[in-house]
């Protein structure tokens, strides 16, 4: 649940006061660097009660991983595109700007598959002779083989639950822990389809749980309620971080990349690659890991702060986003999303944020992504295409390229978003959300209660009731 607005006004009174005794003086009360969801969150509840702030971003576009591309036809997403039910934060915020957000259309997905040279349907897949499984697990779907041995009911109880003593038993590699509940090898095959490391041994068992409890959350509520699943928003998620940029009193100070973050026993200095120099009482910093390990910190964090600065690892993929033209699927009769063992890997359909149409979101991961390749981004988005007209001929002449984008390259991100490795849930638990003196760390990656663009709301939130407390 978020933290409350009265909460946050309970502090305005004094927050004002400091503000009015400051008079015109420039200086900060919170430097907040990155202005993805976390970072806008963050200095919009700051600012509600009257703590002066300044957004530093290293890019040219406020956004950070959420970004429509507006010029595109149907303007769709090739960040950041569902809304999940139990979002609390997102959909209030939506609202309170003043942007519509829509229910996601269709209910669960199904699948056209393509594995060992043969395309099928979930119907088929149980005959074939490329099936070498036996019992149960011969009906289960290629998508859900992983699904098919995680334990049910999820043995989380709630989702901070992920973080409790007992459940580090499940802090293992997450094919070890298939193994240990009858997983054959064939069967991992299929399990790694989809994810965002070369191998499931990267990945704890105990972060693959706490995804899959968050995503019942969801469900469950969504049915509970009597809501959508998800939804999407109206003109674009782009839309809801350049509101809430809009609504700042300070306008973000775009392409300042931090250099060095130093703390004083009064303040913080932040240094930029432009040469800027800002100062604040307090650093509220939302940049994913990757980025923060090249940004010097004065005095060094403590040991293990560091360590998982440095260890926490981030999935790879790239995107290539397709505008279809004609539904493909009402000419071959197949379900319109795609679960492979092909180049491609993954395809989704998604609605076009402004109603124009549906776009194919092509989605490689882990060891198939293509950034591995180091091709251009029409060398991709060729190679995309091509491989789907080859393995699937009704897309002939109805898609279209029409954005690529590596995470893993993308140098202000470099990856897609933080996981866990064997051990890392015991070793650093929810560490980053402690602050180290006068910087707080916000984003998804430190979130203790929600995953994704919740989750970097949750850690704003987080850090930004943190910082008033101590202002």
């Amino acid at each position: 649940m978020s933290v409350s607005r009265r909460k946050f006004l309970a502090g305005a009174a004094a927050a004002a006061s400091l503000a009015a005794c400051r008079g015109r003086d420039d200086a900060a009360d919170v430097i907040v660097i990155g202005a993805g969801l976390a970072g806008l969150h963050a200095a919009r509840l700051l600012e509600r009660v009257g703590a002066r702030v300044r957004v530093l971003e290293g890019s040219a576009r406020v956004g950070g991983r959420v970004q429509t591309l507006t010029d595109a036809p149907g303007a769709p997403e090739i960040g950041a595109a569902d809304i999940g039910s139990i979002y609390d934060r997102i959909l209030t915020t939506a609202a309170d700007l003043g942007l519509e957000v829509k229910p996601w259309p269709g209910g669960m997905p199904t699948y056209w598959y393509h594995f060992k040279g043969r395309a099928f349907t979930a119907d088929e897949w149980p005959d074939l002779d490329i099936n070498g499984f036996e019992g149960k697990l011969r009906s289960a779907n290629p998508s859900g083989i992983a699904q098919f041995f995680m334990p049910r009911p999820n043995p989380l109880p709630d989702l901070n639950a992920w973080l409790a003593e007992p459940f580090g038993q499940y802090d293992v590699p997450l094919d070890e822990f298939l193994r240990s509940r009858g997983a054959p090898d064939a069967a991992l095959e299929y399990a790694l389809v989809g994810q965002q490391f070369d191998k499931l041994a990267s990945i704890s068992a105990l972060w693959t749980l706490r995804a899959q409890k968050f995503s019942l959350a969801s469900m469950e509520t969504a049915f509970a309620e009597g809501k959508p699943i998800r939804y999407f928003m109206a003109g674009g998620m782009s839309r809801l971080t350049d509101a809430m940029a809009a609504s700042l009193q300070h306008e973000v100070r775009l392409e300042h990349r931090v250099a060095a973050i130093e703390q004083q026993a009064d303040g913080v200095t932040v240094s930029c690659e432009n040469s800027a120099v800002l100062k604040a009482r307090f650093v509220v910093c939302t940049a994913p890991l990757p980025v923060l390990r090249d940004i010097s910190i004065t005095p060094a964090p403590p040991p293990l702060v560091r360590e998982a600065i440095e260890a926490i690892p981030y999935g790879k993929a790239t995107s290539v986003i397709l505008h279809v033209s004609a539904p493909y699927w009402e000419e071959d009769g197949l379900p319109a999303n795609m679960w492979t063992d092909l180049p491609f890997e993954r395809a989704f359909i998604n609605p076009s944020t402004v109603g124009d149409g549906e776009h194919l979101w092509a989605f490689t991961t882990g060891g198939a992504d293509l950034a591995r390749h180091g091709w251009t981004d029409d060398e991709m988005a060729k190679y995309v295409v091509d491989e789907i007209h080859r393995a699937r001929p009704s897309t002939i002449d109805k898609l279209e390229p029409v954005g690529v984008r590596s995470w893993t390259l993308d140098p202000t991100v470099r990856g897609t978003y933080a996981s866990r490795a064997p051990g890392q849930v015991s070793r650093f638990g929810a560490l980053l959300a402690e602050p180290v003196g006068r910087l707080h760390f916000a984003g998804e990656h430190v979130a203790i209660e929600n995953l994704g663009i919740e989750g970097a709301m949750e850690s704003g939130e987080n850090a930004a009731r943190a910082i008033l407390a101590r202002l």
